[in-house]
């Protein structure tokens, strides 16, 4: 499995419109996405513009399916000025999981 881990934040003043947007990627991705086996969106406790998202994908080719599709490109733009930042990402090889 691939995993990715994507840390966003959102300019506070938007940061209720992004958590939409995202989930309704959430939504997207469950009903059209067979290589992606998790897809979570989580917000911080401490700070609600900042996102985290825990991805696995059964290998490279799906997630390179997934940042590839019209429906990532058109949140992306959707996202545009509403950022504080770009998005951070760190991508993991899994060892082992319980999920």
């Amino acid at each position: 499995m691939v995993v990715v881990i994507a840390k966003i934040k959102a300019k506070a003043e938007h940061a209720q419109e992004v958590a939409g947007l995202f989930q309704e990627m959430v939504a997207w991705v469950c009903a059209n996405e067979d290589g992606t086996a998790t897809y979570s969106c989580n917000r911080s406790k401490s700070d609600p513009s900042e996102f985290v998202f825990f991805e696995r994908y059964r290998d490279e080719a799906a997630f390179q399916a997934h940042s590839r599709t019209p429906r990532f490109g058109e949140l992306i733009g959707k996202l545009a000025g509403k950022l504080d930042g770009g998005m951070e990402l760190t991508l993991l090889d899994e060892v082992a999981a319980k999920i």
